[in-house]
């Protein structure tokens, strides 16, 4: 089965819920702990350590991949002068758009690809800050070469950053496959080519990360999400200076 075909049926028929009110949206992208949506504290330091790692300011123009629901892009709208924001799942933009919305936030469905062509090809003003929030877990290292690619071409040789939030270490996968049970699954899950690993998807090596920005000419920063949050994942700044 494609691995992009797999993750469309994901979120089609297992998370493919409608949203009503801000309650909703936090069930709809799974941000809940105990059956219940984040503490708003927590969530806040999420958008904020995004805001940080990016150095956002009013003049920035920021496009976001696989933004959901709108959740953090909405919470960013006044850090920056304009967002541009996509996901390949139509009930997540459809939410976003109902929910989420604000005069310099621009939601459209779409795959990433073609989401950055369209930005390139566009003519419009050029964003140098990119996001993508827990979300590369949906793709493969050829792909994140795609979009880095992309994204050198859009910039066009100035500077710029992409900051990559909770992705998955392989190098601490066994805090998350804590009992015998769950890491039994996870073994059956790649023993079988089952791409979307329970949602989990793609477990990333720092080192590759690393090796593609190398190939690329590029500078790469990577530590240890707080462990207050995650005790498994990573976040990873990209940029071209």
């Amino acid at each position: 089965m494609n691995s992009s075909l797999s993750w469309e049926q994901f979120w089609q028929e297992w998370r493919n819920k409608e949203a009503a009110n801000e309650e909703d949206l936090y069930f709809q992208v799974g941000l809940t702990v105990n059956q219940k949506p984040i503490e708003k504290v927590d969530f806040d330091e999420i958008y904020k350590s995004i805001s940080d790692a990016l150095a956002l300011s009013s003049d920035d123009i920021l496009a976001e991949l696989c933004c959901g629901n709108g959740l953090i892009t909405y919470e960013l709208k006044d850090h920056v002068k304009q967002i541009y924001a996509t996901d390949f799942a139509g009930h997540l933009i459809k939410a976003a758009k109902e929910l989420k919305s604000a005069p310099n936030i621009t939601y459209t469905r779409n795959n990433v690809f073609d989401f950055l062509e369209n930005i390139k090809n566009s003519g419009d003003a050029v964003p140098y800050k990119y996001l993508m929030s827990n979300a590369l877990v949906y793709f493969t290292p050829a792909d994140l070469k795609r979009i880095l690619s992309l994204i050198i071409e859009i910039t066009a040789g100035k500077p710029f950053l992409f900051y990559l939030k909770g992705v998955p270490n392989d190098q601490h996968k066994w805090n998350f496959y804590n009992t015998e049970e769950r890491k039994q699954k996870y073994l059956q899950n790649i023993a079988t080519g089952n791409f979307t690993n329970d949602g989990m998807g793609r477990w990333w090596q720092s080192e590759e990360i690393a090796d593609l920005c190398k190939e690329l000419n590029l500078k790469c920063e990577v530590w240890n999400a707080d462990p207050q949050f995650s005790g498994f994942r990573m976040d990873i700044k990209i940029s071209s200076e």
